[in-house]
């Protein structure tokens, strides 16, 4: 996943709220805001699904600069994120110096440094149709499954399909064609409005293929993308096997 690295690295070091959210001029308490909105959404959800919310130990896979770390912390009593960009890992650790019981690691490869069975809960949205090598994806989500302990719960989102007419991603290519000139970073994402994220659809049918080979228990998948929308994402939401 090396060019996957090499463009949120960029993006972490030019501007890691655009990164997180697609927009620039936050201040630090709205931020955090949008976390803890989320975060009760989620657990409104677990509410409805008949799950208890006595949760101890969660995974935040994507985490970026740990915007949803505040409310997880509030929480549980430990929260692990994990993130392929050395930048914004290294930024969350300084945002987040007075959260004791938050956890910031880098992604290494496919692999999530973490115990068998030692997480509750696992939650990654916004990240999958990031990754551009499927087979990466796949043994994520089997990382997902095996950290998780039996009767826990994986909340991800995928994208599943990209209308054609935003297939060739021309920002990102010229961004990169930017860089091979030289053009810095700074002017590429300021001037120019260009920058280096991808984007990756995944087919339902291999996704589906894929967690029938685990075990797990999907408690639901559903679409949360209107029809005319560029990108059609769908969450789902899984249960380990006791």
């Amino acid at each position: 996943m090396n060019i996957n690295r090499q463009q949120w690295d960029a993006l972490g070091k030019l501007n890691p709220f655009w990164a997180m959210t697609g927009k620039s001029d936050w201040d630090l308490p709205a931020f955090w805001q949008t976390g803890y909105v989320q975060v009760e959404d989620l657990r409104r959800e677990i509410s409805q699904l008949g799950y208890p919310q006595q949760f101890h130990r969660v995974l935040d896979f994507g985490c970026g600069i740990g915007r949803l770390a505040p409310a997880f912390c509030a929480w549980f009593d430990e929260y692990v994120g994990y993130d392929v960009s050395e930048a914004l890992i290294q930024k969350a650790r300084n945002l987040h110096k007075d959260l004791d019981r938050a956890q910031f690691f880098v992604t290494q490869r496919d692999r999530i440094d973490l115990p068998d069975n030692s997480i509750d809960l696992v939650f990654s949205f916004g990240v999958f149709q990031h990754i551009p090598d499927r087979y990466a994806l796949f043994q994520i989500v089997s990382e997902f499954t095996r950290v998780l302990k039996p009767g826990g719960l994986i909340f991800f989102n995928v994208c599943h399909h990209i209308r054609w007419m935003y297939r060739i991603q021309l920002r990102r290519r010229l961004y990169w064609l930017g860089k091979r000139l030289g053009i810095l970073d700074y002017h590429l994402f300021y001037r120019f409005r260009l920058y280096p994220q991808s984007v990756h659809a995944l087919s339902r049918e291999a996704l589906q293929r894929h967690l029938h080979t685990l075990p797990v228990h999907i408690l639901f998948s559903r679409s949360t993308s209107p029809h005319v929308a560029p990108h059609q994402l769908w969450e789902y939401a899984l249960t380990k096997h006791g």
